[in-house]
């Protein structure tokens, strides 16, 4: 057994493991980097954006990075009196604060909107209240439709972050009242059931585009990808998992190997999320190659694959992760609206000059809002521990 291989002790699990920011990153850089090009632009563009286009897998990394953070914590404070009140106060933190400030400023962007008709919200189907209400109370997964171009830019991708906090308020409650083997058996069903329930939803749902969608947003949809993190975190707290995956690093190696050659598949002939082959394997292949790409990078942490997630850029990118994906759609928008008056394109050398402004224009507000805003709501959200019978845990949680 290498040093690269040896499974890391209980203690060791409870670190702040820095490879889990730089995959992060990754998830993070897949989807920006998707709607930063998915504008009207020239042939290379196009290119570009074939080249590009299986971005939208990057929130299938999150979803298993967020079970794998959310469950582990969960498993490992399921005896704590108060797992339910420290687990939700520090989702509040974490959560609901900066997101409840971009629902505002949305409503502010409307008002202002009524004066300056270069910001106001046009061709929409729901007014703005009803947008507001339905954001805040994360049911924008089920009430899913395409909008007018500020709400659109504004909570079009927040679909995913309605379907993690629906799956907090049902997680903790499986980890606490099943049994680890009736969980694991639970959540393998789960991974092999949600292909079926996509396959019967695009039957089932009428033809409209915003119904086909809910192949892509709803939680019982996309529930395969959060499960097979909360698995790969019960494998992980495993010392049979851990011993036996230490001895066949060859084996995982070459599962990633065949697993890589379908998301090579899925690139070439199902490059859309919604494309022949994606609701059905496609998610849940997606998922299990990132699970499987998860364990190589904390098994084998002196790999090229571990390296690179450790690299310090992916890994500040990491951190800024969910004021990124929040914001960046809409800053793209409005700093192409205030230099060159349009709406986003990537037709010259001045449309790519704007799109880099934008990337660090969203880099410097989201690390602003890392350091003032994010960071200190975590320490509040910290002030609640997880008591148990012999000490209090206060385990880092760095989920989205």
């Amino acid at each position: 057994m290498t040093e690269s291989t040896i499974p890391l002790s209980k203690s060791a699990r409870q670190t702040h493991i820095p490879e889990l920011d730089g995959l992060r990153g990754t998830a993070i850089l897949l989807v920006a980097i998707l709607h930063y090009v998915a504008v009207p632009g020239s042939r290379l563009q196009y290119l570009v954006l074939r080249f590009v286009s299986i971005g939208w897998t990057g929130v299938d990394l999150f979803f298993v990075l967020s079970g794998f953070l959310i469950g582990g914590i969960l498993l490992d404070v399921r005896n704590s009196p108060s797992r339910f009140k420290t687990f939700y106060a520090r989702r509040f933190f974490r959560i609901i604060p900066i997101y409840y400030t971009w629902i505002l400023f949305y409503a502010l962007i409307v008002i202002i909107g009524a004066f300056v008709p270069a910001v106001a919200e046009t061709n929409v189907t729901r007014s703005p209240a009803q947008l507001m209400g339905i954001h805040s109370l994360f049911l924008q997964n089920i009430f899913f439709r395409l909008d007018g171009p500020l709400s659109d830019v504004w909570f079009r991708h927040t679909w995913s972050l309605a379907v993690e906090e629906q799956f907090y308020l049902v997680v903790p409650l499986l980890i606490t009242l099943l049994s680890s083997r009736t969980l694991t058996k639970l959540l393998i069903s789960i991974i092999v059931g949600a292909p079926l329930l996509r396959l019967a939803t695009v039957f089932l749902a009428p033809g409209d585009v915003s119904s086909s969608w809910l192949t892509y947003t709803l939680t019982l949809c996309r529930a395969d990808a959060l499960t097979c993190g909360v698995l790969a975190a019960i494998l992980w707290r495993s010392a049979r998992f851990l011993e036996w995956a230490s001895k066949k690093t060859v084996a995982l190696n070459a599962g990633f190997c065949v697993l890589l050659g379908g998301v090579f598949a899925l690139w070439k002939w199902s490059p859309q999320p919604l494309s022949l082959g994606a609701p059905t394997i496609g998610y849940t292949w997606m998922a299990v190659f990132y699970t499987v790409l998860l364990f190589l990078v904390l098994l084998q942490r002196a790999s090229p694959l571990a390296r690179c997630a450790r690299a310090a850029w992916l890994r500040e990118l990491g951190s800024i992760s969910y004021c990124v994906y929040i914001i960046h759609r809409a800053v793209l928008l409005f700093t192409f609206k205030l230099v060159l008056h349009k709406t986003p394109s990537l037709f010259n050398w001045r449309d790519a000059a704007v799109t880099m402004l934008a990337v660090l224009l969203t880099y410097a507000l989201a690390k602003l809002s890392w350091l003032y805003l994010e960071q200190p709501l975590m320490q509040l959200g910290h002030a609640f521990k997880y008591h148990t019978a012999r000490n209090v845990l206060s385990r880092p949680e760095t989920a989205l």
